[in-house]
């Protein structure tokens, strides 16, 4: 991916918060079209042999959450193991506050708050509401802001400040 621009792995990668196999990257690059975009999802299914991608362009899309650019979502067993690969191609711009913002998140968390984290993101993953109406930035501000630390609390933190209801 490289050959296409600036990339950064981002998200629990990054953050060292895994629970599941999901990797996030990001690529920079201020003159990606569809067609460039498409020959590298190519090389990525020739690579990564996904059993499904899913193709996303938000700049005519322009979703809330999500950043403006093109995006493939890619599912593949490597190594006999699921894995889900999330492709952003981004302006430099947007890239370099992406990169800036999970690095400062990165630096307030401490290892308490990890393990918090760590705990909360095992016991909501397989959540039907996650991914959709919640996400792990909300894990993360509810321990980091707020110290949520259990799952009760959590549910609590997304009803009052999202209106996310977990029941």
């Amino acid at each position: 991916m490289e050959g296409y621009g600036k990339v950064f792995i981002s998200g629990s990668y990054f953050l060292d918060l895994m629970t599941w196999r999901d990797l996030d990257i990001y690529l920079a690059n201020d003159k990606m079209n569809e067609e460039t975009f498409f020959e590298m999802g190519k090389e990525i299914s020739l690579c990564i042999k996904p059993s499904k991608m899913n193709y996303r362009n938000e700049f005519i899309g322009q979703t809330e959450h999500l950043p403006q650019g093109y995006y493939w979502g890619c599912y593949a067993a490597i190594n006999s193991n699921a894995w889900k690969v999330d492709v952003w191609a981004i302006s430099s711009e947007e890239f370099e506050q992406k990169q800036q913002e999970i690095e400062e998140l990165k630096s307030q968390i401490n290892l308490v708050q990890r393990m918090a984290i760590l705990k909360l993101k095992n016991s909501v993953y397989n959540h039907p509401l996650y991914r959709k109406k919640f996400f792990s930035v909300d894990i993360y501000n509810a321990v980091i802001e707020d110290n949520i630390n259990s799952e009760e609390n959590f549910k609590n933190w997304l009803q009052v400040k999202r209106g996310v209801s977990l029941s």
